[in-house]
C-alpha cells in the first residue's frame, strides 16, 4: 500500500496536531485570510515604529518652527472638554469596522508608541531640562523641556489612542479574561489621561514662614501672588544636627516646623511639618523644602512648597483599577499553554 507523500492533503488530515488551529490571545488583526495592508504595505512592528516615529518627528518639526517654546496646557474647563471629546472620538472610532482601526488597537502599534515614549524619556533624563545648559539647536527642538513639548504630547496621544482602542474592542466580548483585560487598560488610560489633561490645573507655589508670624500668601514661579484658603502660623522651627567628635553640630539630619493652621472656620489645629511628611489640607499639599538663616544666624525661617493638583485622585483611581484588574487576571484567569500532546494546559 502506497503512503501519501509528505505534505499532501491526506497526510495532513490524518495528523490532528497539524490541523489544529492555535488560539490567539490578542486580536491584533481583523479575522481575514488576507494580510492586513494599509497604503500598500503590511503594518507590522517595523512599519508601526516607522509611522509612529514619523509622527513624532513631525512634532519635532513643529517644535523647531515654534522656536522651542513649551506648550501651555489648557486648564479647567477646557481640558475637561478636550478630554471628553478625545474619549468620545476613541469610542466612536473603535466601533467602526476596518483595518485601520484594527491596527490602531494592535500590539505592534502599542509597542511602537511605548518605544517612542521611552526614547523621549531617555532624552529628558539625559539632557538638562534647563534652557541655559543646552545649545541653541537643542533649545529649538525643545530638548530642554521634553515632557512639556509637542513630540511628547503627540506620543502620549497615540499611546492613549491605542489603549482606548484595545480596551473598547474587548469590552463587548464575554468572559472574565476580556473584562479584566479591559479594566486593566482602562485603568492605565485614566491614570495617564488624568496626568496629561490635568497638567494645566496644577499649581506650584512657595511661601516663606517666619517664626512668630502668620502667612497665607504664596508666589508661583512666574512671580504671581495668590492666597491659600487657610493661613499658617509658625510657632517654632528647629534643626537637628549630627554631632562630630568635638561635640560641635555637624550636618543637619532633620528639620521640622511646628505650625498652627488658621482656617476660616477658626477651628485651629497644631501640626508638625517636616521633610517627607507633608501637610495636606483643603486640596493643597504643603512640603517643607528648605530653611533660611536670619541676620543673626538663627534658623527661624523656612520655605514651604504648596502644590494643588485637582486631577491627582483620577491618577490614583486609574492606578488602583489597573492593579486590581491585574491581580484578578492573575488569580481568576490562568494562562493557557500548549502541552506536548498538542492540547492546551493551564499554568
Amino acid at each position: 500500500m502506497n503512503r501519501p507523500p509528505h505534505g499532501s492533503a491526506d497526510n495532513l488530515s490524518a495528523d490532528p496536531v497539524q490541523t489544529r488551529e492555535r488560539p490567539c490571545s490578542f486580536e491584533s488583526i481583523p479575522p481575514t485570510s488576507a494580510p492586513l495592508r494599509l497604503c500598500g504595505f503590511s503594518p507590522g512592528y517595523g512599519s508601526s515604529v516607522a509611522m509612529v516615529a514619523g509622527v513624532v518627528l513631525a512634532g519635532f518639526a513643529v517644535e523647531f518652527a515654534r522656536g522651542g517654546g513649551a506648550l501651555t496646557p489648557p486648564s479647567w474647563p477646557y481640558n475637561a472638554v478636550f478630554l471628553g471629546l478625545f474619549a468620545g472620538w476613541i469610542g466612536l472610532l473603535s466601533g467602526l469596522p476596518g483595518r485601520l482601526t484594527a491596527w490602531l488597537g494592535s500590539v505592534p502599534f502599542a509597542l511602537a508608541t511605548m518605544l517612542m515614549l521611552g526614547i523621549l524619556g531617555g532624552i529628558g533624563g539625559t539632557v538638562p531640562q534647563d534652557a541655559g545648559l543646552v545649545p541653541s539647536w537643542a533649545q529649538r527642538l525643545g530638548f530642554h523641556h521634553v515632557f512639556t513639548g509637542m513630540p511628547f504630547a503627540v506620543a502620549l496621544l497615540l499611546f492613549l489612542t491605542n489603549l482606548g482602542m484595545a480596551a473598547c474592542r474587548k469590552v463587548g466580548q464575554l468572559g472574565p479574561k476580556a473584562w479584566f483585560f479591559s479594566l486593566n487598560h482602562i485603568g492605565i488610560w485614566i491614570a495617564v489621561a488624568s496626568a496629561m489633561f490635568g497638567a494645566g490645573d496644577v499649581i506650584r507655589a512657595r511661601m516663606i514662614l517666619v517664626e512668630g508670624q502668620a502667612e497665607a500668601m504664596v508666589v508661583d514661579a512666574k512671580g504671581r501672588q495668590g492666597y491659600l484658603p487657610f493661613g499658617l502660623f509658625l510657632q517654632r522651627f528647629y534643626v537637628e544636627h549630627y554631632g562630630d567628635e568635638s561635640g560641635r553640630p555637624g550636618v543637619a539630619k532633620r528639620f521640622a516646623a511646628d505650625v498652627t493652621i488658621l482656617p476660616k472656620d477658626r477651628q485651629f489645629a497644631d501640626v508638625t511639618v517636616e521633610v517627607n511628611k507633608p501637610l495636606r489640607r483643603d486640596g493643597w499639599t504643603l512640603y517643607l523644602t528648605n530653611y533660611e538663616l536670619s541676620e543673626t544666624g538663627q534658623t527661624d525661617q523656612c520655605l514651604i512648597e504648596a502644590v494643588r493638583d485637582p486631577w491627582l485622585p483620577g491618577v490614583y483611581a486609574g492606578i488602583y483599577l489597573m492593579l486590581a484588574a491585574a491581580v484578578a487576571m492573575l488569580f481568576k484567569c490562568p494562562f493557557a499553554v500548549p502541552t506536548a500532546a498538542g492540547r492546551e494546559g493551564e499554568l
